[in-house]
């Protein structure tokens, strides 16, 4: 290598294997070491509960860095190494074996964890899904069709739930609080969300918490907050993503829900960078957040390792934050990020199974849901990079081809 310098990547999923990329897209050419805490090699995670629970891909679907393209990166690969402790001062990291390794820069991409119930003792019938393992574990269990109790109405949950009635199971949905997937979509969303769940047979339960768990060889029984009981052969707790960041906490690095960065991933150690779902991020508003999605993960491992590389990157030209999740025979995608207050506009077309809402602020479109509607997706992207936007009363008329409409900068 002509570059003395070693860069250090913990954590091999999404975010990480985009830090390696860009370094060598944008032509670093010193020594990458990258950890992984499992032994597989980088994988993607979304489609662990959906294609994966149905059987419908194995792990090969899931390499995140295929051959030769992995060659060509020319990395050293640490598979089933967790770094224990990062010394600052001297800038080295060591492993839980004792390995020591040294870091010009140190990218920490290190996810997270499955929630779990606090009190709750582990158990075989009691299962999350965050890995390979727990995956395969879960696709095992969902064979002969028990009866699935789901806890918690994120999406990681229902995509669980979807999966699992796809497979022809009897599913229970409970969420505490009062509507679907409340932490992320306004209630228009949430609404359809319900309504998709219930027409395929799921039970949802909403604003009823759980106060007991009882798991034993016959099954397991939810005690609820109002009093009533459920009986299923399995539970799937699907309440959340807990950040790693214990090790930067050990090292004096400011966390709180995730490691503190700015907009380009950098801690208040110059030398040290986090990214993924782990990273909780400084925005152009002055607000943070830990943003957990497949994009975002791309976004901010390729603005880190820009700036590790004193390369500039325009975080704002990337756009509004957008998402997608599959359950049913349902794509759906969020681009930006909707509020209550925004007016709803609603585009319904039947005949296709799709429906769009946009969220306006004015004569702005700042964020849009659409199910079934990639297309939609990809023509508001558009007019909000040009900030240039059509009537909104045209968006109604399902016959109208978006891409037509004739749009305006607001006045």
């Amino acid at each position: 290598m002509s570059d003395p310098r070693t860069f250090v990547i913990a954590g091999a999923g999404q975010a990480g294997r985009w830090v390696a990329w860009t370094l060598r897209q944008e032509g670093f050419a010193g020594r990458i070491v990258w950890f992984g805490d499992e032994a597989h090699v980088p994988y993607e995670r979304p489609p662990l509960s959906k294609a994966v629970l149905k059987d419908e891909a194995g792990f090969e679907r899931l390499v995140l860095v295929p051959e030769p393209k992995w060659s060509e990166l020319a990395l050293d690969w640490r598979p089933g190494q967790r770094i224990a402790s990062i010394d600052r001062a001297a800038r080295r990291v060591v492993t839980e074996s004792g390995e020591d390794v040294a870091y010009d820069a140190l990218f920490l991409a290190l996810g997270g964890v499955a929630r779990t119930l606090p009190g709750v003792a582990p158990h075989a019938r009691i299962l999350t899904l965050r890995t390979w393992e727990d995956a395969l574990a879960l696709k095992s269990a969902l064979k002969g069709r028990p009866r699935v109790l789901v806890l918690g109405g994120g999406w990681i949950g229902l995509e669980v739930a979807a999966s699992a009635r796809t497979l022809g199971c009897e599913v229970t949905v409970v969420e505490a609080v009062a509507r679907l997937c409340q932490r992320t979509v306004p209630p228009a969303v949430s609404t359809h969300l319900l309504e998709t769940h219930r027409a395929h047979g799921v039970d949802v339960r909403l604003g009823d918490g759980v106060r007991e768990v009882v798991a034993n060889e016959d099954g397991v029984k939810l005690t609820l907050g109002g009093g009533a009981t459920l009986q299923g052969d399995l539970l799937v707790v699907g309440i959340g993503l807990v950040a790693n960041d214990r090790l930067a906490a050990a090292a004096g690095l400011a966390v709180g829900n995730g490691i503190h960065t700015d907009a380009q991933g950098r801690t208040k150690d110059a030398a040290i960078y986090a990214v993924g779902d782990c990273a909780n991020a400084l925005r152009g508003n002055g607000t943070r957040a830990r943003i957990e999605s497949w994009e975002n993960a791309q976004r901010q491992a390729v603005a880190a390792a820009k700036a590790a590389l004193g390369l500039t990157h325009d975080a704002a030209a990337d756009g509004p934050p957008w998402f997608w999740s599959d359950q049913y025979d349902d794509n759906l995608q969020l681009l930006g990020e909707p509020t209550e207050s925004m007016r709803v506009v609603e585009r319904n077309v039947p005949a296709k199974r799709s429906r769009v809402f946009f969220f306006c602020d004015g004569a702005r479109i700042k964020a849009v849901a659409a199910i079934n509607a990639g297309r939609e997706i990809r023509v508001v992207r558009k007019w909000i990079a040009q900030d240039r936007y059509p009537g909104l009363d045209a968006l109604v008329d399902p016959a109208a081809d978006l891409n037509k409409l004739p749009v305006q900068a607001p006045a």
